[in-house]
């Protein structure tokens, strides 16, 4: 009997059909997300521009969430990606594997599910650079390392 092989889930699934860990398996682990953004407060539809300051939770060495499941109780303004989410946010990298797939783009060579290397993406500069870690005392404003995010 001939064995027929299957699309991989990413390549077959919405982001509202995928399972909890498809969901996971899905992030690239590049942790552009845990970057601080910085937006007019009082005008939603101001240009954002990114920081290459990280959040608090985030390990610079192991490049992710030091507490990522209560990042929400401990981060105020960490936002939970939903797939109805991942259109609405344009602040995402155009990289994002979420993005990709809300899009129906295909992934990129270098991400771990298709390279099935968990750090694939550092070679291809795809993760956060030189980031440094919130405090009080940091001016965002000083760091910021793009000039606008998303399709604004």
């Amino acid at each position: 009997m001939k064995q027929y092989e299957t699309a991989p889930f990413w390549e077959t699934k919405t982001l509202e059909e995928l399972n909890a860990y498809e969901w996971e398996a899905l992030c690239d682990g590049c942790g552009l997300c845990c970057l601080n953004r910085l937006q007019d407060e009082d005008d939603d539809t101001a240009p954002i521009y990114l920081t290459r300051v990280a959040c608090h939770c985030y390990d610079i060495g192991a490049g992710g969430c030091s507490d990522y499941a209560n990042r929400f109780e401990r981060v105020e303004g960490c936002m939970r990606l939903t797939a109805e989410r991942a259109a609405e946010y344009t602040w995402l990298p155009e990289t994002c594997a979420y993005r990709l797939r809300q899009q129906g783009r295909a992934l990129p060579s270098w991400h771990p599910l298709i390279s099935k290397d968990p750090h694939s993406v550092r070679p291809h500069g795809m993760h956060a650079l030189n980031p440094i870690l919130e405090s009080e005392d940091i001016d965002l404003e000083d760091y910021i390392v793009d000039n606008v995010i998303g399709d604004l």
